[in-house]
């Protein structure tokens, strides 16, 4: 019974660390400017608090000023602080929690109704933005949809056609990254 259950736990923990093993863009959260992180420290109510990122990407804490957040996971923000807050208190625990995230935005423009800017707090392909967008004008060419997206310092055109899409041929629906364009002639 005992040499069953370690082989179940041997499986849970194989299957546990695949998945962990494929990730995303999504998987490693950034901190950006506008977000608000919540900054608890462990027995320390006078250093816990909320705190939204600036945009110069600093957040400002009680003995330690100015802290660098944007471009940062929650845990290496977390090391950080620690770090500095050794100067002050004995072994400090930190936890971040990201709590808002307002700095990841896509843009819908063109033929499309309802244009403007949209949060990305989550995966987006790009037939789910243009379903949060509204949807088409009567006008939109659907054939010649193009994301516009920076990469290494460069402008590329991503084309995506959503003719194609619903006849469920060439699907290349793909997921958007904050700064995307989607525009809909």
């Amino acid at each position: 019974m005992k040499s069953k259950f370690v082989l179940v736990l041997f499986f849970l923990m194989a299957i546990s660390s695949s998945v962990y093993a494929a990730k995303t863009a999504f998987d490693e959260y950034i901190i950006g400017p506008g977000d608000v992180l919540e900054i608890i420290v462990w027995k320390e109510p006078d250093f816990t608090r909320d705190a939204t990122v600036r945009p110069d990407g600093r957040i400002t804490l009680p003995l330690i000023d100015d802290v660098m957040a944007a471009g940062k996971t929650p845990m290496q923000l977390k090391e950080e602080i620690q770090k500095k807050l050794q100067e002050y208190i004995d072994l400090p625990v930190v936890t971040v929690i990201v709590k808002e995230i307002n700095s990841k935005f896509y843009y819908m423009i063109g033929e499309i109704k309802s244009p403007g800017a949209y949060s990305l707090s989550k995966p987006m392909t790009i037939l789910q933005a243009l379903a949060v967008a509204g949807g088409f004008t009567e006008w939109a060419n659907k054939d010649k949809i193009m994301v516009l997206r920076f990469k290494e310092g460069k402008r590329i055109v991503l084309h995506f056609s959503y003719e194609q899409a619903v006849k469920g041929k060439d699907i290349n629906d793909f997921n958007l990254m904050p700064d995307d364009i989607v525009l809909v002639p």
